[in-house]
């Protein structure tokens, strides 16, 4: 739910809003009162003025065995993903002379952990990553992909968060995060394809 209201904050979309409606009818009031107060404390954790990357809903998510052993779901911790980062983002100054943005793939992104510990190597070598970092993340579960796109959207990352399967290619929905639409990405990258094609 948190995710179809915060991407129709500044991408309506009715389909959004339909879905939004038929899931909050499923909750009493207070539930979804609860919901919003828990959304708050997401906001706070994650740093309301400066970004504070972690992966907060993934490491709720797996401490409460919410995860599908059936389809190979294992959340990253995010100390590992921060050391991958640390090792795989490297020399960003000369490749960011070479290019104004960076593009990340992320074919099974659960709920965002690598791509956000990529955005904070961003932001620790003084590249924003709103500015010089665009995220395309796919995750085949749809309630990975909302909290994908929830802590994506809220750290003010750039980025695609696509439901669907990497493997045949076969997707159901894309969310955009509100930095993506707010920062005229869409522009940017048909420059970038324009530019390489």
């Amino acid at each position: 739910m948190a995710a179809c209201a915060v991407h129709n904050q500044v991408a309506f979309s009715q389909l959004l809003e339909d879905e939004y409606l038929t899931l909050v009818k499923r909750y009493e009031r207070d539930d979804v009162n609860r919901m919003g107060k828990l959304l708050g404390i997401l906001c706070n954790g994650l740093g309301q003025q400066q970004p504070i990357y972690d992966d907060m809903l993934g490491r709720i998510f797996m401490n409460l065995e919410l995860s599908d052993a059936r389809r190979g779901q294992f959340f990253t911790p995010f100390d590992i993903s921060r050391m991958m980062a640390t090792l795989s983002v490297q020399d960003l100054e000369s490749k960011l002379k070479q290019a104004t943005f960076l593009t990340v793939g992320e074919p099974a992104c659960g709920a965002g952990g690598m791509v956000i510990a990529v955005a904070e190597q961003f932001s620790l070598a003084g590249y924003p990553p709103c500015q010089h970092m665009f995220a395309s993340c796919v995750d085949i579960d749809p309630v990975a992909a909302a909290m994908c796109f929830l802590q994506l959207a809220l750290l003010r990352v750039p980025a695609e968060i696509i439901t669907g399967n990497s493997l045949t290619m076969q997707y159901n929905r894309v969310l955009r995060t509100p930095t993506y639409y707010l920062n005229g990405w869409s522009v940017r990258l048909e420059s970038k394809e324009k530019s390489v094609g």
